[in-house]
């Protein structure tokens, strides 16, 4: 029986040189295709680099735009549009090298735009008067009863976050870490359902809920507190060592919001679409992971809890002007809520996450954030 010759040294290192390049090819295909998603030569492009936006300044007819968001930069930015510090429209996780959409209708007047880094200078965005474009107007009157309710509902949770807040700062100055991770868990599950409204105070939600990748020295960054912070230290680390002035600071920052809360009212326009935004930000981040972990699952019920809020607040104005959108909204809430596992209140925190469905997760919260995220349109809101 003839036997074959081993191939040469040479044959084995083309083969493998040839492998090599068809899969950096078929990479580079797959890129190409990521980048190239929802792209729309009528978009308004704008291009976030290491330093800014380029160009610093837009300017857009009033009504509804699509923007086209490109990243140059080497890491993942998040691009928003602000009225003072209250937030419009965002769009996060935009990883480097690649472009997302992001449609927003504006009335005219000027608004700032963040533009990668926190430390970046803001960009500013013209919007000018347009006959043509459609009327952007609140229906207030029928917003009457549910912005007082969700004000209640704010207020109290509100006095939660400062208790809970309160307890885990006198854990961590005294050192008990286990008692600093109980608190935090009840600080983080209450600041998560307040996240929409919270969400439309740029400073404020900055502060609490940042993440290092916004900051130019990551971790290391003294601009870096908050709830991420605090979970680096207590979960990552082990330790309280140094969280002490954080966790006054989140304290202090937590009066702050329930102070918002108290004066300001909420936009009607922002319920829906508010909850959306934060729905979408969850999921930018989880889909970049091969799991869901305990904190990830901890944020998703705190939103699931709020998002359940707000269904609840506009059902009424639904079942009259769209009964067949508050039933499918109903039921993409209901089967969220059924795949999303329960959170332990116990200082152990969360259950074991390693049977948890990922994929119907990030299915779930996509096809709720998309339904809430047309609402605007069926209360005839925002044109």
């Amino acid at each position: 029986m003839s036997v074959s010759p081993p191939p040469s040294a040479r044959l084995l290192k083309l083969g493998v040189l040839a492998s090599a390049l068809l899969m950096l090819a078929a990479l580079g295909l797959f890129a190409l295709s990521l980048n190239g998603r929802d792209h729309d030569d009528g978009d308004v492009r704008l291009v976030v680099t290491a330093q800014g936006c380029e160009p610093r300044e837009l300017s857009v007819p009033a009504g509804k735009t699509r923007f086209s968001i490109v990243n140059d930069s080497q890491r993942a930015i998040e691009w928003e549009i602000l009225d003072g510090v209250m937030v419009l429209e965002e769009r996060e996780n935009i990883a480097p090298g690649l472009h997302q959409p992001l449609t927003a209708t504006l009335a005219a007047g000027d608004y700032a735009m963040t533009c990668g880094l926190l430390s970046n200078p803001h960009g500013t965005l013209h919007v000018t008067a347009n006959d043509a474009a459609p009327v952007v107007a609140l229906s207030r009157q029928a917003f009457i009863a549910p912005l007082a309710e969700y004000k209640v509902y704010l207020i109290l949770q509100t006095r939660r976050l400062i208790d809970a807040a309160e307890t885990m700062h006198q854990a961590i100055a005294a050192g008990d870490l286990e008692a600093a991770r109980a608190a935090y868990r009840e600080a983080r599950l209450i600041d998560q359902r307040l996240a929409m409204a919270t969400g439309l105070y740029r400073d404020l939600d900055e502060r609490l809920n940042a993440r290092a990748d916004y900051f130019a020295e990551r971790e290391q960054d003294p601009q870096f507190v908050g709830f991420h912070r605090l979970a680096q230290g207590l979960f990552d680390v082990g330790s309280t060592d140094g969280l002490t002035p954080i966790a006054a600071q989140l304290l202090e920052d937590a009066r702050t919001l329930g102070e918002r809360f108290r004066h300001q009212a909420i936009p009607p326009a922002q319920l829906a679409n508010g909850s959306a935004r934060v729905l979408k930000a969850w999921h930018a981040h989880a889909i970049d992971s091969a799991t869901l972990n305990a904190h990830q699952l901890l944020d998703l019920q705190g939103l699931t809890a709020g998002t359940e809020k707000i269904v609840t607040l506009l059902a009424p104005l639904l079942e009259r002007q769209a009964p067949d959108a508050l039933e499918g909204l109903q039921a993409q809430l209901a089967r969220l809520q059924q795949d999303l596992p329960e959170q332990s209140n116990t200082a152990s925190g969360a259950k074991d996450s390693s049977d948890v469905d990922r994929n119907a997760l990030l299915a779930d919260t996509q096809a709720l954030a998309d339904t809430l995220d047309r609402l605007d349109r069926t209360l005839a809101l925002n044109g």
